[in-house]
């Protein structure tokens, strides 16, 4: 009879056992399911003008050409847009947007665009025209005026290429190139 008690308890002993093993394999995988899930996960932004019917997103990995072009109607006129004045302020705010390991390149180098503006009282004016947008690369073509004091010294159209990277749902400016339309590859000005 103690035989048999033992027996039957060792049986309910190892179904609990089982039991248990499977609970926790089971939140295992919700676990792994929900961390996955949460990587994939796409956020829907609404753009600034709600008149525009464009679906804005953003995921870790990956955005919406349309979020894209906002970023790069932001972030050009920042690089684009300079005089004398206003350099400091503008390059300040671009810079939060560059890679880390690109950084020390891209501010030595706007400093040194700093300097020769205000030594040369230089100024400039981007009017973006046409963006287009593939992978993760944006092309604004546009008017690009320069000045020289209050005295316009050329007009020409430009392109500006802005290359970016996803990382964890923020864009970050990975390379930034200026050329002529057409004209081949555009000069790198960044990183």
């Amino acid at each position: 009879m103690r035989i048999e008690r033992y027996l039957a308890g060792q049986r309910e002993h190892g179904l609990l056992k089982l039991a248990v093993l499977v609970l926790v394999l089971g939140l295992l995988a919700e676990g792994v399911l929900v961390l996955l899930l949460a990587r994939s996960q796409r956020i829907v932004l609404v753009p600034p003008a709600l008149s525009e019917q464009r679906e804005i997103w953003v995921s870790d990995e990956v955005a919406s050409a349309a979020y894209l072009e906002d970023q790069t109607r932001f972030l050009l006129p920042l690089l684009a847009d300079v005089h004398p004045r206003n350099l400091d302020a503008q390059f300040s705010l671009f810079l939060r947007y560059v890679a880390p390991e690109s950084y020390g390149a891209v501010k030595a180098q706007l400093l040194a665009q700093a300097e020769r503006a205000r030594r040369n009282d230089l100024a400039q004016v981007f009017y973006i025209q046409n963006l287009d947008v593939k992978d993760h690369t944006v092309r604004a073509t546009g008017l690009l005026r320069r000045f020289v004091g209050k005295t316009s010294t050329s007009e020409e159209v430009a392109t500006y290429e802005v290359r970016y990277e996803m990382r964890r749902g923020r864009p970050v400016v990975v390379g930034v190139a200026v050329g002529a339309p057409g004209v081949g590859a555009p000069e790198r000005v960044g990183p």
